[in-house]
């Protein structure tokens, strides 16, 4: 089911307490920064989070002075404990990225000692497979798996050129990355993913990775097919302009549509955030995405770019003054807005969308702060989705953000959104992460409205839709907490005495965050139906006797009741009647057991029996 991202009245600047969500049309608050991991942090690397809610943040943090990586896992809402990934090797390492799918896969790469190596956590209960040697000299790398489980990872290796970029790729069923034959360079003699020209990659549903480097001031993307480079590199480079660099990448489920983002310099001397929709293997015009006219065209930051599997998603930059962020909606970039205030060229905005085509963009404020502004998407609608209020995520007085450490946000397929920095002084930084915690998802009380004996029977209900941790549920009967369970459904005590109550059902988040059921009537009988059995006549074989059931349903207390819903008379020789009178005939002589069923209509059965001797 599809929950919206409109924020409500809720707590955004660190130190203060989340609000509980208490109204039903409530989805959900921005969570202050919480701090990951503390000490000597050098440098945020990345984040991902995987459909389903799970995923990893990577950085890289001095122990006993030297830089080594760790990561910290997303389960239930929560992050994990810090883990050690390149444990086995004492030089330094740094550059982590990472890549999260579902069922809490992951795989992990960094630099170690000027070496590539590769980590994987094929699920969640299984652990990290030991530091993979990719290449031994290598910088800059990139990663991504797929929701099928194949990953690929580029990476710049030394050249003839200064530089080459390379592929390497994970099978689904493999937990070990294999080296593609052959550079992706258009040119070998010039230099590919150095300085601003470092790769980045993306991959498809279908598994078909496009990758994106600069390479001798263009920007370029190609196809890779499983273990082939597509022979068709396409220049994603706008005609009439200048160098272009630091490109983003992001691909639909389909691989046939993607879009690339990166900054060029044009003739008039400005250097612009550009962004190209990739259709096969057509580039279609650039769109800028920090709009026109521009404020200021000086010290453009590296643009950002997120897209979910239908190619809904946001692109954002900074300029002078300021970070923008633009909307991807009817499978065009719509023209960019500014979110806020940013020092020049050091905003370093972020986009993350859930697959409902909510998401935010996240940036490092003028004064120091890290701020998002959320975007809530209609898909029924064409209206642009608008940037909602700022949302501070962190606070001065846990030292400033740092710029140079890095920014990354994420989502999962509901909606919950994550932004992770660096925040602090050097020798004492923390991995800082805010959140966007949606409330439980709206759900429906699934029992009927008929009588029912409700302690026998559990009401039930549909289950709540949360990502990010367990939901309590707590059932209450005319105003009155009546239970709490984990389960969607509950058996009301049986103290709950007979009559008509309206009933609802509360689910709480981890967070505190609740969503309530519209109420919904209830008829309770729990008390079992009372009946007598007359017998007469001879009791003599061929003979026939009369039988006369006298039934009722009436509560002793006087309160309302379900009624007789059935009688059923067995009369012990394998003949039956459904009605309160009756005339049998036994054909045979013998003890026989005479047994009156009665039923009401919540479900409360009686049983009369009678022994009778037919001579």
């Amino acid at each position: 089911m599809r929950r919206r991202l409109l924020v409500t009245s809720v707590a955004v600047v660190a130190g203060l307490a989340l609000a509980p969500v208490a109204a039903q049309g409530a989805v959900g608050g921005f969570i202050p920064a919480e701090p990951v991991d503390s000490g000597d942090v050098t440098a945020l690397g990345d984040l991902d989070i995987a459909r389903d809610g799970t995923g990893g943040l990577v950085y890289a943090k001095r122990d006993a002075g030297v830089d080594h990586v760790f990561i910290s896992r997303l389960a239930g809402g929560a992050w994990q404990p810090p883990e050690r990934l390149d444990s086995n090797l004492a030089t330094a390492s740094g550059q982590p990225v990472v890549s999260a799918a579902d069922g809490g896969r992951l795989v992990v790469a960094y630099i170690s000692g000027g070496a590539l190596f590769a980590v994987t956590r094929p699920a969640a209960d299984q652990p990290y497979t030991a530091p993979q040697l990719v290449a031994t000299a290598a910088s800059n790398p990139a990663i991504d798996l797929s929701i099928n489980n194949v990953a690929y990872l580029s990476f710049t290796m030394p050249g003839g050129g200064g530089g080459d970029v390379v592929v390497a790729r994970k099978d689904r069923t493999s937990t070990a990355f294999a080296g593609i034959p052959g550079a992706l360079d258009v040119a070998q003699a010039s230099p590919a993913g150095v300085d601003g020209g470092r790769s980045k990659v993306a991959v498809a549903a279908d598994g078909v990775a496009l990758v994106v480097w600069g390479e001798a001031g263009r920007v370029v993307a190609r196809r890779v097919f499983e273990t082939r480079i597509s022979t068709a590199p396409q220049d994603a480079t706008a005609d009439g302009g200048g160098p272009a660099d630091v490109p983003d990448v992001d691909v639909q489920d389909d691989s046939s549509f993607a879009w690339v983002v990166f900054r060029q310099m044009f003739g008039d001397g400005h250097t612009h955030a550009v962004a190209r929709k990739l259709v096969g293997s057509q580039f279609d015009p650039p769109a800028t995405i920090d709009g026109q006219p521009y404020p200021s065209s000086d010290n453009v930051g590296p643009p950002r770019i997120d897209i979910n599997g239908r190619g809904e998603g946001y692109a954002a930059s900074a300029v002078t003054g300021a970070s923008f962020g633009a909307v991807i909606k009817d499978r065009k970039l719509n023209p960019g807005v500014a979110l806020g205030p940013t020092v020049a060229g050091q905003g370093l905005p972020v986009a993350a969308v859930d697959e409902a085509g909510d998401g935010l963009v996240a940036w490092l404020n003028a004064d120091g702060t890290v701020h998002a502004r959320p975007f809530d998407n209609r898909r029924d609608s064409r209206a642009l989705p608008a940037p909602a209020a700022d949302a501070p995520l962190s606070n001065l007085a846990a030292g400033p953000a740092v710029a140079t450490a890095g920014l990354e946000a994420a989502a999962d397929r509901a909606g919950d959104l994550a932004v992770a920095f660096a925040q602090g002084v050097p020798g004492s930084r923390a991995i800082m992460v805010a959140s966007f915690d949606r409330a439980p998802g709206a759900f429906r009380l699934s029992s009927r409205t008929s009588w029912r004996n409700a302690v026998r029977l559990p009401l039930k209900w549909a289950p709540s839709f949360e990502l990010w941790g367990p939901v309590t549920y707590a059932v209450e009967v005319n105003g009155q907490l009546i239970g709490q369970t984990t389960a969607p459904m509950l058996a009301l005590p049986p103290t709950l005495r007979d009559g008509l109550y309206r009933w609802s059902v509360t689910a709480t988040d981890r967070r505190g965050q609740v969503t309530r059921t519209a109420r919904r009537l209830l008829r309770h009988d729990a008390t079992l139906p009372r009946a007598t059995l007359r017998v007469s006549g001879p009791r003599r074989r061929r003979r026939p006797i009369q039988v006369r059931v006298t039934a009722t349903d009436a509560n002793p207390a006087g309160r309302r009741a379900s009624g007789i819903g059935s009688v059923r008379i067995a009369f012990g020789d394998g003949a039956r009647s459904s009605r309160r009178r009756a005339t049998h005939r036994y054909r045979r002589v013998g003890l026989f057991t005479m047994q009156v069923t009665v039923r009401d209509r919540a479900g409360n059965v009686a049983v009369v029996n009678r022994r009778i001797r037919i001579r």
